[in-house]
């Protein structure tokens, strides 16, 4: 075949489609088994079957066309920065985290290594000399240094010990760089307002650091706050920004010029498994805080915003810790498509050892060189921009948050919001919504609530300790992990397994094979989430010695034929409860269906505790 110049056009060559031929293809699906549908039935079964409503209220289309989209968009470099900051194509900053207090994890080694930074884990009272250990060998004129401080403390100290150290080692301006995590709100918050929002010594240092130190930034508005409590994607770019905003009046009041003010903060939100969510949230983030800044009178070039992605803590899961490698690995790439500063993982074990094993923290590390430097993610700047979906689900969740930012600030900002209960109430409001969709399976937790394994060793209890209670005068915004309550029902039944013998549930095939196999392989799976064994036999096999729990499996028809003679046999065999594995059957003599949409967190704690183990 011979070369052109020719454009070429894949898609010349089969007949033209509209978006009505697609619905009316897609009419014909869903009407397949019901041919006089009406038109109102149709619209019901497309929004149930092909429509995902999101957290923050607003509906993902199955189908996005050009008319879907914004048109218009500046280019990459370009005010708002939807599209980023940067018009040309450069790499992100590894940000691996350091516990100075983990043998083995240690700031040299995670540079020698991969990482182009760090981002280190300090006590808010850390010394310049201890700093100054921890950072030993550390070329700092090369590589930027993060700091980290634990819930109870702003991070004023930590901050001032870095510049003592720079100073030490006569680091000049230009070249001191990263973030010094001085957070008061996110610290106030996190405390349960146990710390106070002290602005002054706050306001002194960013006034100090644009002359030492020009390119570091002094402050972080932490999303992960509101993330790790249970917000949802439009509710932590809401608070996050609404904390940056009372951050530069307060400093403003304090004496700091507002285009001073924004340069010293960088932004940190959560990445997650949730691909095209992170990806949306990054784009729409810099949309708002563009805003913001226009409206506070700055230049475009003032308002372009600096974010660090810290992968999500409450997606990790303390079984089946591989899978969270997978997790991570999909947050790092959306948070790059996001077009993130700077990207931070979390090593796959990090719940179950104290930062992470050394394998665990060089997988991390690695994630990131190979999505970097193997996959050349950053070589093409918005690789996601101009799909339809993603510029429509930007801008949808723009309008989220600035709806959600304009409350904020009408009920006289975010601390009013916080002191009032509204950001607990609405934080409470999703979470609930949320923790219905992991339990019913609607939201999977692959290893744990899909395709568990209960051979493997149960982990020990988590390292991640609950953020500190600053006994303050509101309940403290900490982390809550979507498998907390998973894990308490399967560590009952590895206790119980630990001492003796693993809780069992006996599933009774009818029909044959062809009949029973897939609704017996989904019971198996069922039980195993509560880490129950199940043993599998015709209704003749049935042991009481072994456990009186029963699931029949098989098909509805011969449920219709041989359920109900089954679930007796089974009683008069000495069962006390037996389940059916399938929805709507009604059958005499059966004390529970499990099925698509069954509420597993119910099912399985009332199971265990019939059982008898130990809560």
């Amino acid at each position: 075949m011979g070369q052109t110049t020719e454009p070429l056009q894949p898609g010349a060559d089969f007949p033209s489609a509209d978006r009505d031929d697609w619905l009316a293809g897609v009419r014909k699906v869903l009407t397949r088994n019901r041919p006089d549908a009406t038109d109102d039935e149709v619209a019901s079964l497309f929004a149930k079957q092909l429509v995902t409503h999101t957290e923050d209220g607003f509906d993902l289309q199955p189908l996005y066309t050009a008319d879907d989209a914004p048109t218009g968009r500046p280019d990459p470099g370009e005010f708002p920065f939807v599209r980023g900051t940067h018009r040309e194509p450069r790499d992100w900053e590894i940000r691996q985290r350091v516990w100075p207090t983990v043998d083995g994890s240690d700031a040299i080694t995670e540079l020698e290594q991969g990482a182009t930074g760090v981002l280190v884990e300090v006590p808010g009272d850390v010394t310049s000399d201890q700093l100054e250990r921890v950072l030993d060998g550390v070329l700092l004129d090369l590589a930027p240094v993060s700091l980290s401080t634990p819930a109870d403390s702003a991070g004023v100290g930590a901050a001032r010990a870095l510049m003592t150290v720079w100073d030490a080692r006569s680091i000049g301006p230009t070249v001191r760089r990263g973030s010094l995590g001085v957070d008061p709100i996110g610290a106030w918050a996190r405390s349960g307002g146990g710390t106070e929002i002290d602005i002054a010594p706050v306001a002194d240092m960013v006034n100090e650091l644009a002359e030492s130190a020009p390119e570091a930034r002094a402050l972080v508005a932490d999303g992960t706050v509101w993330h790790d409590a249970g917000a949802s994607d439009g509710q932590e770019l809401a608070w996050t920004i609404a904390a940056a905003v009372d951050t530069v009046r307060r400093l403003a009041d304090a004496g700091v010029e507002t285009r001073r003010a924004f340069a010293s903060i960088e932004f940190r939100f959560a990445a997650t498994a949730d691909q095209f969510a992170t990806i949306c949230k990054l784009r729409a983030a810099r949309s708002l805080w563009s805003r913001i800044g226009e409206l506070s009178g700055l230049s475009p070039e003032q308002c372009a915003m600096r974010i660090h992605a810290d992968a999500s803590r409450p997606m990790l899961t303390r079984y089946d810790p591989w899978v969270n490698t997978l997790r991570s690995t999909v947050a790092c790439f959306a948070a790059a498509l996001g077009d993130a500063d700077a990207i931070t993982l979390t090593p796959h074990d990090v719940l179950i050892e104290q930062g992470g094993s050394s394998l665990g923290r060089r997988i991390a590390r690695n994630t990131q060189s190979v999505l970097l430097l193997e996959s050349n993610l950053a070589r093409v700047t918005d690789i996601a921009g101009g799909s339809w979906y993603v510029e429509r689900r930007t801008d949808q969740l723009a309008d989220v948050a600035w709806n959600e930012l304009q409350r904020v600030d009408g009920a006289g900002g975010l601390v009013a919001a916080v002191e009032s209960g509204s950001i607990h109430e609405a934080i409470a409001d999703v979470s609930s919504e949320r923790s219905r969709a992991v339990a019913t399976r609607k939201r999977p937790l692959t290893g744990l609530t899909e395709f568990p394994n209960i051979a493997e060793t149960p982990p020990p209890p988590s390292t991640i300790s609950p953020d500190a209670d600053g006994g303050g005068s509101f309940e403290p915004f900490t982390l809550h992990r979507l498998s907390d309550e998973f894990e308490q029902l399967r560590g009952r039944a590895d206790a119980v397994a630990a001492s003796g013998e693993r809780p069992s549930l006996f599933l009774a095939a009818l029909g044959g094979p062809a009949a029973s196999t897939a609704r017996a392989t989904f019971a198996k799976n069922f039980f195993e989430v509560a880490g129950i064994r199940t043993i599998e036999g015709e209704v003749a096999d049935f042991d009481p010695s072994v456990t009186t729990f029963a699931c029949l499996c098989s098909s509805d028809p011969v449920y219709e034929a041989q359920g109900a003679d089954a679930a007796r046999s089974l009683r008069d065999a000495g069962a006390t409860t037996v389940y059916l594995a399938g929805r709507g059957v009604g059958l005499d003599g059966i004390d529970g269906e499990i099925g698509l949409g069954t509420d597993l967190l119910d099912t399985l704690s009332r199971t265990l505790d019939q059982m008898g183990v130990p809560s």
